[in-house]
């Protein structure tokens, strides 16, 4: 992998599922020396994305289980517990917030109906993200 583009990785974690699925995904590509922004978002109020201090115990749990299951040394790990009114934009503000060089996620399984009505956050990140995305497959 290109080592500026992945020197520092915001990954999203929508809750501990998705950690579990996560870790697994991307534990085999990450390179050592990378560091790895983990972010759990909760709605918030302002359209302003902020960093909360501390964590709730649903993110908290969360980390826990990424933890438990990528287990790697050679990589660091940050927390950033995010207050955003969508998850997409959220994200991009994040990436700028805290220096992310790329966005990795594993996406959700959402049928075509669910899409619409979510406005799929996906291509909504990939869209308006400044920095590259890149989804990993489950």
């Amino acid at each position: 992998m290109n080592d500026a583009l992945f020197e520092r990785i915001l990954l999203p974690l929508a809750g501990p599922d998705d950690a579990d699925r996560t870790a697994r995904a991307i534990r085999p590509h990450i390179e050592s020396g990378t560091t790895l922004v983990i972010c759990h978002i909760t709605q918030g109020e302002s359209a302003e994305t902020a960093v909360k201090t501390g964590q709730d115990q649903f993110a908290q749990t969360t980390y826990e289980t990424f933890v438990s299951l990528f287990d790697r040394s050679d990589v660091q790990l940050r927390w950033a517990t995010l207050e955003g009114r969508e998850v997409a934009e959220a994200l991009t503000d994040a990436a700028d917030i805290l220096d992310a060089t790329v966005i990795v996620y594993t996406p959700r399984d959402l049928d075509s109906q669910s899409r619409l009505i979510t406005a799929d956050p996906g291509s909504q990140l990939v869209r308006n993200a400044s920095v590259p995305v890149m989804a990993f497959p489950e």
